[in-house]
């Protein structure tokens, strides 16, 4: 492979892992990674058959192009997926300690800090992104039924919730 190809490559994966790491981790949500898909369907791919044709030296530093961007939204996806099943774990640990609170009270808990640290050691984030709240949202009502516990998904699906006593999830928005 020559020197030219390497570096090119090199750099597709330089803003490849860029792309992927602003979204998973400052954006968390996958725009960056549907760009690239869209990029390399209409583009990588059509021109990787075109190159075929022609010089295949050309179409492999296509093909292994789209195969670098193709990983990388991929890996958002991945990576954005498991930070809601985290968030998920974590909505129904807070879940219990609220619930062991109304056990022991006959009420639920005004705020989330109210369960520190007697059910809980403190209060986790929901998410990580520097763009995203990422922390729990929970609002108390004044007549005793169960609180709202939720936190920020990724678009389109809104507000991901949880309900405590059935041990439920549903989506406000």
């Amino acid at each position: 492979m020559a020197e030219a190809d390497k570096r090119t490559l090199r750099a597709s994966a330089i803003i490849a892992a860029v792309l992927c790491v602003f979204d998973a981790f400052v954006l968390s949500l996958p725009f960056f990674a549907l760009v690239l898909f869209a990029v390399v369907f209409f583009y990588f791919l059509p021109a990787t058959l075109w190159a075929l044709r022609s010089d295949r030296r050309v179409a492999r530093l296509r093909a292994t192009k789209a195969g670098i961007y193709l990983l990388a939204a991929v890996a958002t996806f991945a990576t954005i997926g498991l930070q809601n099943s985290m968030a998920d774990r974590r909505a129904v640990t807070l879940g219990d300690a609220c619930l062991a609170y109304r056990a022991k009270y006959h009420r639920y808990p005004k705020y989330l800090d109210a369960l520190v640290p007697e059910f809980i050691s403190s209060i986790p984030a929901s998410r990580y992104g520097l763009l995203v709240n990422g922390n729990f949202f929970y609002s108390s009502r004044e007549d005793d039924r169960e609180p709202m516990l939720y936190y920020q998904a990724f678009p389109p699906f809104g507000r991901r919730f949880y309900h405590m006593e059935t041990r439920s999830w549903g989506y406000l928005d």
